[in-house]
């Protein structure tokens, strides 16, 4: 895949933890990574907000009910992500 050098000003305290968090895949995979993750919810969000537009609010008993199965599928991969690591 073709890369682009860009240059960016960001606070330098998000810098350093960056660069200890990024180790040896090094800040641009970090960044690219974090970049990728933004746009997704950005463009999640896009769709939330013409669906909402095209079929009116969500029903709020129907997302309290998908916040319990998105919460016990998080309590799940976390604690499979634990069993793996120990």
């Amino acid at each position: 895949m073709p890369t682009e050098r860009i240059s960016v000003t960001i606070d330098e305290t998000v810098v350093e933890r960056v660069r200890e968090l990024a180790g040896p895949r090094g800040v641009s995979a970090f960044v690219d990574r974090a970049l990728r993750h933004e746009l997704a919810r950005s463009e999640l969000r896009l769709l939330l907000d013409q669906l909402e537009v095209e079929l009116g609010p969500a029903d709020e008993e129907m997302v309290a009910e998908a916040e319990v199965v998105i919460t016990e599928l998080e309590r799940k991969v976390r604690s499979g992500s634990q069993r793996a690591a120990g």
